[in-house]
C-alpha cells in the first residue's frame, strides 16, 4: 500500500540486532553474533532498498540463528517487495512468534491488508496503536484508516483517521486519507482545510497535488488549482496536465 511506510520499520530491524541477547555456550554465543552481524548488514541493504542483497545477508543470520528475530522479519519484508506472499506470511508468523510487539505488528498488518484481509490487518494496526511505548502508534492508526478507505469503508476509515490524529495532529497519512475522503463525500471545504495542513507538514506527493488541484477546482478557484496542477507537473515530468484537461476530467 502506498502511504504505509517502511522506514521506522526497518529502523527498528537494527535496534533489535543491537540489543539482541547472547547465551549459551561459546558456539552459541559465536552463531549469535554472526546472525546478528548479517541481520544488521541485512537490515541496512533493506535501508537501502538493495532486496537480493538484503536477502542474502538474512539468510546467511538464519543459518547461524533460525531464531534471530531480525533475520525473521527482515526475510519477511523482503518476500513481500519480492511478491512472495507465502513466504512473507510464513517468516511474518515465526517472527510473531518469537518476539511480538507494536512495530512488527503495524509490519503485518500491512501486508494482511495488501493481501486483502482487512478485518485481521485492523485488528493488528489497532493493536499496533494500542501500546503507548510505541513511537509509530498514531502512524498504525492512520494505515488502519487507509486500510478500511481503500476496502470501501468510508465511515471506520474516517474514524481511525481522526484518532491518528487524535494522537499527533500532524499525522500525513490521517491528513490527506481526510481530505480525500472529504473529497469524495463533496465536502471540499473541509477537503481543503485537510489538504492545506497536510501542505503544512510536508512536501505532498503527485497524487495529493492532483487531489488538491481538483478541490481548488471545485471550489472554483482556478488559480489555486493551477498552482497545484503546477507542482504536480514539476513532480511528475511524465504525466504533465494541463488545467483544461484536469478540468474535462471532472
Amino acid at each position: 500500500m502506498r502511504s504505509l511506510r517502511w522506514g521506522a520499520v526497518i529502523a527498528l530491524l537494527s535496534v533489535l540486532v543491537a540489543v539482541a541477547g547472547c547465551a549459551g555456550g561459546a558456539n552459541a554465543v559465536d552463531n549469535q553474533r554472526a546472525a546478528e552481524a548479517n541481520a544488521s548488514l541485512g537490515a541496512d541493504f533493506l535501508r537501502k532498498q538493495d532486496n537480493e542483497n538484503a536477502l542474502s545477508r538474512f539468510r546467511r543470520a538464519l543459518d547461524y540463528d533460525s531464531s534471530n528475530t531480525t533475520a525473521n522479519w527482515g526475510m519477511a519484508i523482503v518476500s513481500d517487495r519480492l511478491g512472495e506472499d507465502e513466504d512473507a506470511k510464513r517468516y511474518y508468523e515465526k517472527t510473531l512468534g518469537l518476539q511480538p510487539n507494536a512495530a512488527i505488528y503495524n509490519s503485518y498488518a500491512a501486508f494482511l491488508c495488501k493481501e486483502g484481509d482487512v478485518e485481521r490487518a485492523v485488528r493488528y494496526f489497532e493493536r499496533s496503536a494500542s501500546d503507548e511505548r510505541y513511537p509509530g502508534r498514531a502512524d498504525a492508526m492512520a494505515n488502519a484508516g487507509l486500510c478500511l478507505h481503500r476496502a470501501g469503508q468510508a465511515q471506520p476509515a474516517e474514524q481511525h483517521y481522526r484518532q491518528a490524529l487524535a494522537m499527533d495532529s500532524t499525522q500525513l497519512t490521517a491528513l490527506t486519507g481526510m481530505s480525500r475522503l472529504q473529497f469524495e463525500q463533496g465536502d471540499f471545504l473541509r477537503a481543503r482545510a485537510f489538504n492545506e495542513r497536510a501542505d503544512g507538514v510536508a512536501q505532498l506527493d503527485a497524487d495529493q497535488l492532483l487531489l488538491a488541484a481538483r478541490i481548488e477546482l471545485a471550489l472554483g478557484d482556478r488559480d489555486a488549482a493551477a498552482a497545484y496542477l503546477e507542482r504536480h507537473n514539476a513532480r511528475e515530468p511524465s504525466a504533465t496536465l494541463s488545467l483544461r484537461q484536469l478540468e474535462q476530467s471532472r
